[in-house]
């Protein structure tokens, strides 16, 4: 996958638009528990294993696609 697939991929999932590697986490007003939630189930369909505790230090964009880096080219 490459990285703009997975951007597209956490835009449905976070249900918003336009999000760049650089944007904080805390300035996206759909980024919350119930957003958290989503994500790690799409990363379990991607086959990637993560915790709730992965996602307590993300601060960017960045930081969730690092979650996924054996998963993009």
């Amino acid at each position: 996958m490459k990285k703009e697939e997975f951007i597209a991929l956490l835009e449905e999932t976070i249900d918003t638009d336009e999000l760049n590697g650089s944007m904080l986490l805390e300035e996206i007003d759909e980024y919350d528990s119930i957003a958290v939630l989503s994500l790690m189930s799409m990363y379990d369909e991607l086959n990637i294993k993560v915790s709730p505790n992965d996602f307590k230090d993300l601060k960017t964009i960045n930081d969730l696609i690092q979650l996924a880096e054996n998963e993009i080219k």
